[in-house]
């Protein structure tokens, strides 16, 4: 490991566990190793917006304000195929060291851009070609019957908090709105579990497609 950070040029310090418990951070399973990280980079809304190719997916969130479920939506995206998320300065979980867990990493790697206004954000996106879905326990339309057609160009997939869901001006934004079928007694599932389902179906027609 320090040979690692050796070759990365991040320097080494070692202390005693007396020293290094005050120090650790209360509560973080460290192992024994702590490493001292700047905040995660973010991008523009044009950064997120160029590359102009087919199935390049964005994922917004509207009022996800658990971290946890914040990772692992970025998980979810980072391994469906995402190229990037969307999130409000308002209303939305930090890029806190409990998301960064949840999200096993892909905090790191999926481009993330901060925008002041959500539902403008979309109509820009809308304005230059992408469709907007929202996934809701409410909607008539099932996902799996979803056309094609609906499918055809750059997407975004917006995701609400779990109970509320979208508020009433990011949903009048939204193109198409689906619901995932369920076979249970339960009537929805958690907004994590939601977004991999719809992103992975939306990985599923794009290769089916080609």
């Amino acid at each position: 490991m320090e040979r690692l950070a050796a070759h990365a040029g991040i320097p080494v310090d070692e202390v005693s566990a007396e020293v290094f418990e005050e120090i650790a951070p209360e509560g973080v399973l460290h192992q024994g190793v702590l490493l001292e990280a700047g905040p995660v980079p973010e991008v523009t809304l044009a950064d997120l917006v160029a590359p102009a190719t087919r199935g390049a997916w964005l994922v917004a969130l509207d009022g996800v304000e658990d971290p946890q479920n914040l990772g692992a939506i970025l998980r979810v995206a980072d391994a469906a195929g995402a190229a990037g998320a969307l999130l409000p300065e308002r209303r939305v979980a930090p890029l806190s060291p409990a998301a960064g867990r949840a999200s096993a990493g892909a905090i790191e790697h999926l481009p993330i851009a901060r925008v002041t206004n959500l539902t403008r954000a979309l109509r820009a996106l809308q304005a230059q070609g992408f469709w907007v879905h929202g996934a809701t326990p409410d909607a008539t339309l099932d996902l799996y019957e979803t056309p094609d057609r609906l499918f055809d160009r750059r997407l975004v997939l917006v995701l609400g908090a779990e109970g509320r869901g979208l508020r009433p001006g990011v949903r009048a934004v939204v193109d198409t709105l689906y619901r995932i079928p369920m076979r249970g007694q339960v009537a929805s599932l958690n907004v994590a579990s939601a977004a991999a389902v719809v992103l992975f179906e939306w990985a599923r027609r794009d290769r089916l497609s080609l």
